[in-house]
């Protein structure tokens, strides 16, 4: 009866809820030897994405159609705010939920915190994802810069924040790393991919390599990652391809 009580007399609450995507670790500094099975050191120079359809609570973000966004996460150094939405709720202590939104390939993006060649880019090759970086083992260096087209559509996550919050904020994270593995990372089947041993690991070089990740060609283990990469604060979502 009290617990009855209690619900009864709790009141709803409005709050201007902010959402930011943001690195979650990995991605700026690189990786740090310790977490990759193979001691490389994977350094990113780009953690490009194209991100759009944006929800919360079960409704988009803004009253009007949201273009789609091109954003880098290296060059964001902090949280990079997408936007804001007024949201009620009769249960004050609530989580945040109903997030949702898509990280595909659009036909019109526009600059998020890039320049106009990198929309270019992502617009001409239908990515979704462009990563660039290097990976360092003593004296030996690779490069890649990959565009990936796999895109996906992530709807019923759940924030760690509450409408208890004054000021709520919901995080869509994204981890580099995890083109790399999952708990366990290698960077060993990419570098012997190299085939003309010109430190640059290019995508033909990846799709005609007999080396494998789970059980998968390298091209298309990254394209099948490329899901796996984004989160809500750690939390899981539901991921289906767009």
């Amino acid at each position: 009866m009290l617990l009855s009580a209690c619900a009864a007399g709790e009141e709803s609450v409005e709050r201007d809820i902010t959402v930011s995507l943001v690195d979650a670790s990995f991605v700026e500094d690189g990786i740090h030897p310790s977490t990759i099975k193979d001691d490389w050191v994977i350094t990113f120079s780009a953690l490009q994405v194209s991100i759009g359809d944006l929800m919360l609570e079960g409704s988009s973000l803004e009253d009007e159609p949201q273009q789609y966004r091109i954003v880098d996460l290296v060059r964001a150094g902090e949280p990079l705010v997408l936007g804001h939405a007024q949201r009620t709720s009769e249960h004050p202590h609530a989580l945040i939920n109903g997030i949702g939104f898509t990280i595909a390939p659009a036909a019109d993006p526009v600059a998020g915190n890039v320049d106009d060649s990198d929309v270019e880019r992502m617009r001409t090759g239908s990515y979704s994802i462009y990563v660039e970086g290097t990976a360092q083992r003593g004296e030996e260096t690779k490069h890649f810069s990959w565009g990936l087209t796999a895109g996906n559509r992530y709807r019923d996550c759940v924030s760690q924040t509450s409408f208890a919050d004054e000021e709520p904020q919901v995080t869509i994270s994204v981890r580099g790393d995890r083109l790399f593995g999952d708990e366990e990372l290698v960077f060993d089947p990419f570098a012997a991919s190299d085939a003309n041993a010109d430190g640059e690991i290019e995508e033909a070089e990846l799709r005609d390599s007999d080396a494998t990740l789970g059980g998968k060609n390298l091209w298309t283990w990254l394209e099948a990652r490329a899901g796996a990469l984004v989160s809500v604060e750690g939390s899981p979502c539901s991921v289906k391809p767009s």
